[in-house]
């Protein structure tokens, strides 16, 4: 379990994202809000851990919260949970997919790509909509067993 440290919209081009206050998560779109709402609900949320802007500090990399384009900023690391659900405020979130580095880093710093490559951050699902305010308790829960049956017959697929 852990809790919300922060919360991005972006509202307008480029990064950081804007903090805010409460975020409306509204199911199979995303945040209210933000320029990335409305296209792939898959990639409709970016989740990340305070733990990658850890990582970019101990490289010597100072960031302010919302640098790495999430719209939520957790105390605890939504990697190791990628096919999990999340629980947040009011909504249910499906972890989906490890976000890929994008070239918007680079005006940041140079070394960010290569540095928090598979550990910007986790593209989630919005499942249940919601409100979601500044330290809300966020609950990592199992997949469903129909979840779970879903993604045992996707990987034998493979």
């Amino acid at each position: 379990m852990g809790r919300v440290l922060s919360l991005h919209v972006g509202d307008r081009p480029g990064l950081p994202k804007t903090r805010t206050e409460e975020l409306q998560l509204i199911a199979g779109y995303g945040v209210a809000g933000d320029r990335h709402a409305g296209g792939d609900p898959g990639r409709a949320v970016l989740v990340a851990g305070v733990g990658s802007y850890r990582h970019a500090l101990g490289a010597g990399i100072e960031l302010p919260y919302g640098a790495l384009g999430e719209n939520l900023l957790l105390d605890l690391d939504p990697h190791a949970w990628v096919g999990w659900r999340l629980e947040v405020g009011e909504a249910l979130l499906e972890l989906v997919a490890v976000c890929t580095v994008c070239a918007a880093l680079t005006r940041l710093d140079p070394r960010l790509p290569r540095l928090l490559y598979q550990g910007r951050g986790v593209y989630a699902r919005v499942l249940r909509g919601g409100v979601v305010r500044l330290a809300d308790v966020a609950q990592i829960l199992p997949p469903t067993a129909e979840e779970y049956d879903a993604q045992a017959i996707g990987e034998g697929s493979r």
